[in-house]
């Protein structure tokens, strides 16, 4: 089997006008293979370079050793047929460690070809910290991008076409408004001056997206037959859904720099205020099931999203969330949205992907927090109830415990969080566990004193009556 690198593949080299933060699934499997259908259509040029988003230590990633090369393979059902296909990617010209070699990141990022910022860092991602802007890089991706702007702006003495289009993919309402206000907060405590403000306001461009495609990465079990058929041993193949939406909200200029509407690839390009609309449904409905079904499938002793929905307690408790709790939020046609969540549901039965229960469940608190709080919020404020929205927060707590039936899982989430949960974990407690617990969530005082008061008894329930009763009985009792 040939290795995928430079010296195996007589691959298109095009100019880096791309900065990509994140080299995570997601990203290989939708972003980075839309712009390759594009470059393959002749609309684009584009050269993609991945620049790592979080600092780790000894990091192996096959990405960057078969020289940014990998395959997607895709599979689903259009026009009542089956689909499946597999595409060399090779958009992707290379891969960064700003941490290991800031002055290669810092090439690329000032680069006159540079245009577009794309980036997936999660929900936990998009986040404002006091960081100390001489440290190169960041801490945090707010702050890498104001460096990057203001970089930007000194290299090129403020001439608007150094200016970037920055398209932010992580599931937090407002993505691109809130790294704007962040990358201006930065800018504003660094005394970097009016002039700067004025040009980052004028010559740059951030977009609210809202994105939609199923990739559940490297396909372990049908790996051997992909590399057979592509002829490649390709340790960076990522699988994934055929269906996919990208909904971007902003200035139509990036039409001209990204013509993905010119293609079938369910890209729409909107007004900002126009995202909301479709975020509020597929963010509550397929992202919110998601994290609820990873944080009590894992407990189930479940691996994958298709065996977890084909599970039948689960899918009770599925169905009760959906009708009784997340679409009486959403504001539209009863009808209309009952569709629009069982076309959903039909999309976790897809056996082909074998998309990792452990995977949804990175950086469950921000998700919970920013997937499943406001149907928390929207039921309390209209006087109802959400004990299954409120269940996945207890499952979270005990799944991080330790003390549940998946006494393997490993969380990978915010370390001082993680390390609150299972060293400061108390049978005798409880009550002052979960409270500790959830001062970690960004929700005022009396949002958080209702928390406590609702998820301790079913963090009980769960640690006494185990996963499979409580969550019976909370569905049943939830759909009467």
């Amino acid at each position: 089997m040939k290795q995928l690198n430079n010296t195996t593949v007589a691959r298109t080299p095009r100019p880096i006008t791309i900065l990509q933060f994140g080299s995570g699934n997601f990203l290989r499997g939708f972003a980075d293979w839309m712009i390759q259908q594009s470059n393959d259509a002749g609309l684009t040029d584009h050269g993609v370079a991945i620049a790592y988003a979080t600092n780790r230590a000894n990091r192996h990633d096959p990405l960057a050793d078969q020289d940014g090369l990998y395959h997607v393979c895709l599979e689903g059902v259009r026009g009542g047929e089956a689909v499946r296909r597999v595409d060399l990617i090779d958009a992707v010209q290379t891969v960064v460690d700003p941490w290991a070699d800031y002055e290669r990141y810092r090439a690329i990022a000032l680069s006159p070809e540079l245009q577009l910022v794309i980036s997936n860092t999660t929900e936990a991602g998009i986040v404002y910290t006091e960081d100390d802007l001489e440290v190169r890089p960041a801490a945090s991706f707010p702050a890498q991008v104001a460096q990057l702007l203001h970089d930007r702006y000194l290299a090129f003495d403020g001439a608007d076409s150094a200016g970037l289009s920055i398209l932010c993919c992580e599931l937090i309402e407002a993505n691109g408004s809130t790294l704007r206000e962040y990358v201006r907060r930065h800018a504003v405590r660094a005394g970097w001056g009016p002039d700067f403000m004025a040009w980052l306001d004028r010559a740059n461009r951030f977009y609210d997206t809202l994105v939609d495609r199923i990739v559940s990465g490297f396909p372990a079990d049908e790996s051997s037959a992909l590399q057979a058929e592509t002829g490649f041993d390709d340790r960076a193949l990522v699988k994934g859904e055929l269906f996919s939406l990208w909904v971007v909200g902003g200035d139509p200029r990036i039409q001209a720099v990204l013509p993905l509407a010119d293609l079938d690839l369910g890209v729409t390009f909107v007004a900002p205020e126009q995202v909301a609309a479709f975020r509020d449904k597929k963010v509550r409905v397929l992202n919110g099931c998601h994290t609820a079904m990873a944080l009590t499938g894992l407990q189930l002793g479940h691996v994958t999203v298709d065996q977890a929905f084909a599970d039948p307690d689960v899918r009770t408790y599925l169905d009760a969330l959906l009708e009784g709790e997340i679409l009486p939020t959403i504001a539209g046609d009863p009808d209309e949205l009952r569709a629009f969540a069982a076309a959903i549901l039909e999309r976790f039965a897809n056996v082909s992907l074998r998309h990792k229960l452990a995977d949804i469940s990175l950086n469950s608190l921000a998700k919970w927090q920013a997937r499943n709080l406001g149907v928390v919020l929207d039921r309390w404020a209209a006087g109802d109830e959400a004990p299954l929205s409120v269940l996945a927060l207890a499952s979270l707590l005990v799944l991080y415990s330790g003390h549940s039936a998946a006494a393997a899982f490993t969380p990978r989430d915010d370390e001082a969080f993680v390390t609150a949960v299972r060293d400061g974990f108390s049978a005798s407690d409880r009550d002052g566990w979960v409270a500790e617990c959830l001062t970690h969530l960004d929700v005022t005082p009396e949002v958080r004193a209702r928390l406590v008061r609702e998820v301790t008894p079913l963090v009980r329930a769960l640690l006494i009556d185990g996963a499979r009763p409580t969550l019976r009985h909370l569905s049943v009792t939830a759909a009467d």
